[in-house]
């Protein structure tokens, strides 16, 4: 019964969607058969069902209006599992979403590929199932049933849902208003403009031109190449434009082609009489710079931030567009970490947003549902100026009398969703990575914990918040799963801390331990740097002890603010990892404090076996280290491990500082002498001092060349690197106090 009326009333769902200019969803809850049956009723969905079922995953241009995404074995992927960020910028009619395990990455950054009047199908086999297995899908699907613009059909029902008479004649899209170089809005217009004004104005001012999906960022980048090109057509001009992947332009050269549409194409590029634009991989534009006179970087968030920075470094006029709300996973981060970095390398960059809608109308369902059931809008706590003011005021027992420390389950924050939203919002703060799926793991993952810091004064006001993972013993890991692990057969989730030892340091018994792994740790910012977060650490530490946990541990992308944070709060460098992350361009650090004498042992040990091995990997694993974290770290190392100065090292120190000595002959004194006296300084020495410390770190520990070294430091040659050393090194030995 629901088959035969089933395409007629989907027509109606799209029309009604069209007319109001904007996007819907079906959740058809049942076998996936029975959803084919339903699906294939509609001829245009039937018709990239057919041609899917003998190429999948290879659409045609009269196909990609639809796409599917899961692992189900009725629906032919027409995504990889793990490329599903290649279809942001490009758009779609019809999202069929077949997902066991319900990937809500996945599921954010499609939906903003469908245009107005699209529909999204979530295909749901056991919904009772998974509302009992799953906090975020009980959360997700009560979200749905509430709103009415979206549709629950289920199998055991005879009658399709009823589709009220929403007043369509006043939410129907009013006349496109048309705006010079067929803008369709005053925003993009402005884009347009501010683009062409980094050809004309000053050089090293790039625009970062941000918005949420479906606002013209790519269309805006392809008007405005446009009159670029046909203002520069015989000047030689050439734009390179640059992206995750060559489909996410699917919109720019689309738009491109109506703009200008007499162009020669060749392979990647396009030509309007002697200027042109070519797209470059930005893995190949990195390796191999070419001369452009503008380069653009679309879907810029998408891409890791040491990246764009090489980008930045390497040409005077450039365009970043992305998404900033989340659906790729690292919009905080272009927020929060790229533009500091834009700040300081090009202080006069220009920033443009643009809010309004082009693919939908304002206040979309889809849209606005997509925002909130993945946290994508929440706000910062909003502090009082009391508050700040309390919290601020030193005073003598601040950290006793200011604050309260909380500890919430899953179950209690998906019944209190004001405080999921504090918390959300504050962990984004936290790391630039953050996306949707970490909502998920909040709420369904039995390890995790959230530990809270609220104001003594007002106990609704969260102050920092922290998210922990409980691994090692006594957390479902058996005998097989660790044989597994030591041969390199297995990775486990939820494991990351014992398993890292087992497989990197060669803890055998990593397993025996209990480690409480802080994943996220997070202060308001409005009252940052003034000793929260160590206090907060404390807490935390007391928290595990009385859990009778062993470790306390954390992983994070290394930097030195990051690594010094951790080592005043005592926490010990095990491990540094070999490569750089894909996305911070950082290596990882993996730090441990122990809580009792036998895993403080433990610990000791752990230290002592990295810095033993840590000089001589300096050379080629850790060769990328910034000079700034070999020495926080080298300041670290214990001196009864340090190889002993003798009085020959003593004697040859104090030659080459007066002039008897060439630098060659006491290269390896000097080394060892240099090794003895990071332990003797403060961090808190004269900035000159530090200067000159790192300058000797560089050139003697990390072995870089006199001409490294003079670039890195600004020094004109040998003569005066090696000047700088003797005095650095006269200075010290006249120093008594140190």
């Amino acid at each position: 019964m629901q088959a035969q009326r089933f395409s007629h009333w989907f027509s109606q769902l799209e029309e009604h969607a069209t007319l109001c200019n904007e996007r819907r969803m079906v959740v058809l809850c049942g076998s996936e058969a029975w959803a084919l049956s339903l699906l294939k009723t509609v001829d245009s969905i039937a018709t990239a069902l057919k041609h899917y079922e003998k190429q999948p995953t290879k659409a045609t241009t009269t196909t990609t209006n639809c796409l599917i995404y899961g692992d189900s074995g009725v629906f032919p992927p027409t995504i990889e599992k793990k490329r599903y960020r290649d279809k942001l910028g490009s758009e779609s009619n019809y999202i069929i979403f077949a997902d066991s395990q319900f990937s809500v990455d996945a599921f954010a950054a499609l939906s903003g590929t469908l245009i107005a009047g699209g529909i999204l199908i979530l295909v749901v086999s056991d919904i009772n199932k998974q509302r009992r297995s799953s906090l975020f899908l009980q959360r997700l699907f009560a979200m749905l049933q509430e709103n009415s613009s979206h549709c629950f059909i289920e199998q055991s029902q005879e009658c399709l849902p009823f589709l009220k008479d929403k007043h369509v004649e006043n939410t129907k899209r009013e006349k496109q208003k048309i705006y010079p170089l067929a803008c369709l809005t005053a925003e993009q217009l402005n884009a347009v403009k501010a683009i062409n004004k980094v050809v004309t104005g000053h050089r090293k001012r790039p625009l970062v031109l941000t918005a949420d999906r479906g606002r013209g960022k790519s269309s805006a980048l392809a008007i405005a190449c446009a009159q670029i090109l046909k203002s520069n057509q015989n000047n030689n001009f050439h734009i390179v434009i640059t992206a995750p992947d060559k489909q996410a332009l699917t919109v720019f050269f689309y738009q491109l082609a109506k703009s200008l549409p007499n162009t020669k194409h060749q392979q990647h590029c396009l030509y309007f009489g002697s200027s042109s634009l070519s797209f470059i991989a930005i893995d190949q534009l990195i390796k191999r710079p070419v001369k452009a006179n503008l380069v653009m970087v679309d879907e810029a968030a998408a891409i890791p931030v040491y990246l764009l920075e090489q980008l930045l470094r390497k040409n005077s006029r450039m365009v970043f567009s992305s998404t900033v709300h989340g659906y790729e996973g690292a919009g905080r981060g272009f927020t929060l970490k790229f533009q500091k970095i834009l700040t300081r390398l090009c202080p006069h960059w220009k920033k443009l947003h643009i809010k309004q809608p082009i693919r939908w109308r304002e206040h979309d369902p889809l849209e606005q549902f997509v925002f909130d059931v993945c946290l994508l809008n929440t706000e910062l706590p909003v502090l009082s100026d009391n508050e700040v003011k309390n919290l601020l005021a030193p005073t003598e027992h601040k950290e006793s009398s200011l604050f309260i420390f909380k500890v919430f389950d899953a179950n209690t924050l998906a019944s209190n969703e004001a405080l999921l939203q504090q918390i959300f919002a504050m962990l984004i703060t936290a790391h630039y990575q953050t996306k949707p799926s970490d909502l998920q793991l909040l709420l369904d993952n039995p390890q995790v914990q959230i530990a809270c810091l609220f104001s003594q004064h007002n106990q609704e006001t969260l102050i920092a918040v922290t998210l922990l993972m409980n691994e090692g013993a006594n957390n479902g890991v058996h005998q097989t799963d660790i044989i597994a692990i030591k041969r390199s057969q297995q990775r486990l989730r939820n494991q990351f801390l014992p398993q890292s030892l087992l497989s990197h340091c060669s803890v055998e018994e990593a397993f025996d331990y209990s480690y409480l792994r802080i994943m996220r740790i997070a202060v308001h910012p409005e009252i940052q740097l003034q000793g929260i977060g160590s206090h907060f650490i404390r807490e935390i530490e007391v928290f595990a002890e009385k859990q009778d946990i062993d470790f306390v541990g954390s992983s994070f992308g290394a930097n030195t603010e990051l690594l010094s944070f951790w080592l005043k709060a005592n926490y010990h460098t095990v491990r540094i990892g070999f490569t750089k992350d894909k996305a911070s361009g950082e290596h990882s650090a993996l730090m441990i404090k122990g809580l009792n004498s036998n895993a403080q042992l433990q610990q000791n040990k752990l230290s002592d076996e990295f810095y033993r091995s840590f000089d001589y990997l300096l050379i080629e694993e850790y060769h990328s280290l910034s000079t700034r974290m070999v020495y926080l770290l080298l300041s670290r190392q214990k001196r009864e491990n340090l190889i002993a100065l003798s009085t020959k090292d003593i004697a040859n120190v104090r030659a080459f500082s007066s002039g008897e000595r060439l630098y060659s002959s006491c290269a390896y004194s000097l080394y060892l002498w240099l090794k003895h006296d990071l332990l003797s300084c403060q961090l808190s020495d004269s900035s000159n001092s530090e200067h000159n410390r790192l300058m000797l770190v560089a050139r003697l520990i990390q072995k870089y060349s006199c001409e490294q070294v003079c670039q890195q430091y600004g020094l004109t040659g040998k003569k005066m690197l090696n000047q700088h050393i003797k005095d650095y090194v006269l200075s010290r030995l006249n120093n008594t106090t140190c």
